[in-house]
């Protein structure tokens, strides 16, 4: 062996023992070598043992540590996932529960050793499994979040899951992994639901509002394409309800309401839908109908339905409706069309006497559109104060004195042209534009009569109508007493005339409301007497002053003996009540003559005076001034 090959140690070993590696060495120092070399290996075991228990030692510290931290960030992710209101799983694309992130004792799933390695298809039905498996495929293909919404039977019960489904990326046993957030939503759910609800539901009645009522008319007009029936829109409205509110309260209305529409719904086919438009209107939307006559029979049917008395908790009210039709798809196929239409034909229900159904026809639309703007028109006109008075003078038959003023209300047009009161007098009453010009009148009359006065020219009473929907409004006592404070006048200037038609369908209010104006000193009269249908039952409750005999039986006078006999009576009639009795629209001696002989109080009409603007009544009263001032009463 060379001496550059030698192994350092070993040449360091012979060394030591004075030896060279050319020749053997004697059996001293062979044994001595031996023995050297020996101990040599025996130090290299041991410090090769050394190594291996300090390399293991740190491998233990290092695993020990390891596993503390992985220990502690497995703890916090679990605390922070338990914390969450998800259910977490790790399911692969076959659709097999890998882990269950979220805690064990969750109460709505099942032990997570009951769930882990079994595919979706044994805990849940095919259907709903198949489900699962579309939503996870389509994640791991799109790489995209999936969000669905699902039913689903669990250990808590049948809840409502909002699912989130998306790729980790990641591989378990060579198979790609999603993660799968479940979290329940049934609260938030059956929260939304009723919020859903009480929006497109009526709060009183529980009936479908106009919110649904669009979308379900829209819907229904779809289905009449496909199967070539009618559908009908019924369009309902309650004659004076407002009356009932007024005079009853608002508990009694809304109790009203309630059971008038459990009446409509007991009264409708299944396939019919009942909605609460608003106010005391309702919507009804018939479908599958032959022939708009079908409609017609089911408009009779609803009217029928209120022929008796309906029981509230304590009291009986009999109520009528006025009912209008629309039909798809003779009348139109939109929505709001169709509403707009029925609303139309019901007015033109009210208007011919309520307690009736009418169809919507075309002329309607073109008479709608005209109301529609004399409606804007006459709001513009009391708004900006372009109605006037005009007085109609009244006068004494012993004497022929002028005893006062009946106020007319008058729309002017191009000078010196008015429209006809027939023309917008009924629609101010039915939109309740009466309200407004009715306290605009009294507040007009009651500001001329300041300015009369102050000049000294007397002028008796001004008589005002009122119509049902003023008499009924709880606010009009109050607004009479301040225009009268306003304008420092005493009741005993005004009189308030009424209908008998009033007196008959109005209820307790209009009674408590004419005590009050009785009270203040303001006489009250029955307008056109003898056309309405009232009871002397219901004359004796009334503080009435006068009677006024309509132009009706005034106009046959001295030719008809039936018009002659029916105001004879009548006159005779007040005078046993105490009441003074006025004739209106005397136009002829011969009925002025007529009805002096049967002692008739005052009289109106154009034989004494037309109906004059203020400035002319101020002349007549400045020629009547100073002789001026017996009034009869």
């Amino acid at each position: 062996m060379g001496k550059g090959l030698m192994h350092r140690l070993l040449s360091r070993q012979l060394r030591k023992l004075d030896l060279t590696g050319s020749s053997l060495p004697d059996d001293v120092r062979w044994e001595a070598l031996l023995q050297s070399i020996s101990d040599t290996y025996q130090q290299a075991d041991d410090d090769r043992y050394l190594l291996e228990r300090s390399l293991q030692t740190s491998s233990d510290e290092l695993q020990e540590m390891f596993q503390a931290q992985k220990a502690t960030t497995d703890g916090r992710l679990r605390a922070l996932i338990n914390t969450l209101p998800d259910l977490v799983f790790l399911l692969d694309e076959d659709g097999r529960y890998v882990d269950i992130i979220s805690g064990d004792e969750h109460e709505l799933v099942q032990p997570s050793m009951e769930l882990k390695g079994k595919l979706l298809a044994d805990v849940m039905s095919s259907e709903q499994a198949s489900f699962f498996m579309d939503v996870i495929h389509r994640a791991l293909e799109t790489n995209t979040l999936q969000v669905v919404e699902y039913e689903l039977a669990v250990q808590a019960g049948k809840r409502i899951f909002e699912g989130r489904v998306i790729s980790t990326g990641l591989k378990v046993n060579d198979r790609k992994a999603v993660l799968f957030l479940a979290r329940d939503v049934t609260e938030l759910t059956k929260a939304r639901n009723k919020l859903e609800h009480l929006a497109t539901h009526d709060t009183l009645t529980g009936l479908p509002n106009r919110v649904l009522l669009e979308n379900r008319l829209c819907q229904a007009v779809s289905r009449t394409k496909r199967t070539g029936k009618k559908v009908a829109v019924i369009l309902m409205d309650l004659d004076r309800f407002k009356h009932v509110n007024d005079s009853l309260g608002h508990t009694v209305g809304d109790e009203l309401l309630k059971e008038v529409s459990h009446c409509l719904k007991i009264s409708c086919r299944a396939e019919d839908t009942v909605f609460r438009f608003g106010g005391d209107e309702f919507v009804i939307i018939l479908e599958d109908l032959e022939s708009a006559h079908h409609a017609g029979q089911a408009a009779k049917h609803f009217l029928d339905a209120f022929n008796d008395p309906l029981r509230l908790t304590e009291m009986e009210l009999q109520i009528s409706v006025s009912i209008g039709i629309a039909v798809v798809p003779d009348d139109s196929e939109e929505a709001d069309i169709l509403l707009r239409y029925a609303d139309s034909a019901m007015y033109m229900a009210k208007e011919a006497g309520r307690n009736q159904y009418s169809f919507f026809t075309p002329e309607l639309a073109d008479n709608s559109a005209n109301y529609l703007a004399l409606e804007a028109s006459l709001r513009k006109a009391i708004s900006e104060h372009e109605l006037v008075l005009r007085y109609q003078p009244q006068y004494s038959l012993e004497d022929d004195a002028l005893i006062g003023l009946e106020a007319l209300v008058r729309w002017p047009t191009a000078a010196p042209e008015f429209r006809n009161p027939n023309s917008f007098i009924p629609m101010a009453e039915i939109t309740g534009l009466i309200e407004a010009m009715g306290i605009w009148v009294i507040e007009e009359a009651c500001r001329q009569a300041t300015t009369w006065l102050k000049r000294n020219l007397h002028f008796g009473r001004i008589a005002i109508n009122l119509s049902s929907r003023q008499l009924n409004n709880a606010s009009l006592v109050n607004e009479v007493k301040d225009i009268l404070a306003r304008y420092e006048l005493p009741g005993s200037l005004l009189e308030f005339e009424i209908t008998e038609s009033m007196v008959l369908h109005e209820g307790g209010a209009i009674y408590s409301n004419l005590d009050t104006f009785s009270s203040m000193g303001i006489d009250l009269s029955i307008d056109d007497f003898g056309t309405g249908h009232s009871s002397l039952v219901n004359l004796k409750r009334l503080p009435l002053n006068r009677l006024k005999i309509d132009r009706s039986f005034v106009d046959g006078l001295g030719e008809d003996p039936n018009d002659e006999a029916i105001t004879g009576a009548s006159i005779a009639l007040a005078k046993q009540l105490g009441y003074k009795v006025v004739a209106e629209g005397v136009e002829t001696e011969k009925q002025a003559e007529f009805l002096r002989q049967h002692k008739c109080d005052f009289v109106q009409g154009y034989l004494y005076a037309k109906p004059m603007l203020s400035d002319e009544v101020e002349e007549l009263l400045i020629q009547n001034h100073p002789a001026f001032g017996k009034i009869s009463r």
